[in-house]
């Protein structure tokens, strides 16, 4: 069950920075565009620091990935282990009493 949900924190992490890389494409061009006016330069000025904390916001996006891999390795590991020093089950008793089905009931 851990390792469904380091799964889907693995997928909105992979769809958030597909939604980061688009963006930084967009930026990218904004970038490269040649702004005459103030409010075009400004503009311009603004779209860089807006890429600069996106490629920040990618950098951690990045990071948390490795984690998560990791985080999936070891609940991997820890179920085997987990599994391997379970012995076989033994009957299910009722409280107080035989094992459940013994007599029929």
């Amino acid at each position: 069950m851990l390792e469904a949900i380091a799964d889907e924190m693995l997928m909105r992490v992979v769809a958030t920075q597909a939604a980061v890389y688009r963006a930084r494409a967009q930026l990218e061009q904004v970038l490269g565009l040649e702004w005459e006016s103030p409010a075009g330069r400004a503009f311009r000025d603004r779209a860089g620091e807006l890429a600069a904390k996106i490629a920040d916001l990618d950098a951690r996006l990045e990071s948390a990935r490795g984690e998560i891999w990791a985080a999936r390795a070891d609940l991997a590991e820890l179920e085997a282990i987990i599994l391997s020093t379970m012995g076989a089950p033994g009957p299910i008793m009722a409280p107080g009493g035989l094992p459940r089905g013994l007599l029929g009931g």
